[in-house]
């Protein structure tokens, strides 16, 4: 039987700068702890990534004061990520984050991964995390709310969510900001497959059982993102229906250094 690979897409937008390069090979070296099935064989700064390079490598590596660092896995699961520091571009302060975009073929590799996004949210501080997979009936959907701009790819920054949250996803941690905007009680009470509680101000909410299920059985959990979108209040989410200066409730987050 032929094996089935889906595309998997994750990001964490991470409350602490990064700024100093221990911390932040600090934070590469969790993940290489934390989530070893995606450990990667190669790294860089700009394509190609092709560096072989240890951890102490990569803490000396870090040392140049790069703002980001790439990773690339070619075997199975394969996949290719990015972690970045904090940045302070015109358009506004933009979230450290890590981005991920991998392929998996089982459901214990995204339980894998998710686990890693609960981590991060203990270990670190996540404002917003999300962890979704492009399938065919999404696509247009992910492309008029912005997720998916050029169709192939999703991807949440920043300056995206301080307009408006583009939509619910498979699975998502609301941070603090979101957890005050939105309400504890709101999110706990949503008509979700599962919801967490991380920590004082910090909840995630999973839309099925499996990744898979956005593939096999499409509108069935479509239902469930609809109920708990408008459970948590449509106002929140990007709505291409409505005028280009349609006012949205937006997070106010803080960047702590």
């Amino acid at each position: 039987m032929k094996r089935r690979f889906i595309p998997l897409n994750a990001k964490a937008l991470l409350t602490p700068s990064f700024k100093n390069a221990d911390t932040f090979a600090d934070l590469v070296g969790d993940f290489l702890t934390r989530l070893p099935t995606f450990a990667p064989g190669r790294w860089g700064v700009i394509e190609p990534i092709n560096l072989s390079l240890s951890m102490p490598e990569i803490r000396e590596f870090l040392q140049c004061g790069s703002s980001n660092i790439m990773w690339k896995r070619n075997v199975p699961p394969k996949g290719w990520g990015v972690f970045r520091k904090r940045t302070n571009p015109l358009r506004g302060p933009q979230l450290a984050s890590h981005h991920l975009d991998v392929s998996v073929e089982k459901n214990d590799q995204v339980l894998d991964l998710i686990s890693y996004m609960n981590h991060l949210s203990r270990w670190a501080g996540v404002e917003y995390a999300h962890c979704d997979t492009l399938s065919l009936p999404y696509v247009d959907v992910a492309h008029k709310n912005g997720l998916a701009p050029y169709r192939d790819i999703i991807s949440i920054y920043t300056y995206m969510l301080v307009k408006a949250l583009p939509d619910v996803m498979w699975f998502q941690i609301f941070g603090p900001a979101y957890v005050r905007l939105i309400g504890l009680d709101k999110i706990l009470s949503a008509p979700a497959y599962k919801v967490e509680q991380l920590g004082p101000e910090t909840v995630s909410v999973q839309l099925s059982e499996s990744l898979f299920d956005l593939h096999d059985r499409y509108d069935e959990v479509d239902i469930v993102r609809k109920k708990v979108k408008q459970h948590l209040d449509d106002n929140i989410f990007f709505d291409p229906r409505n005028e280009k200066d349609h006012v949205y409730r937006v997070p106010q987050f803080e960047f702590p250094e």
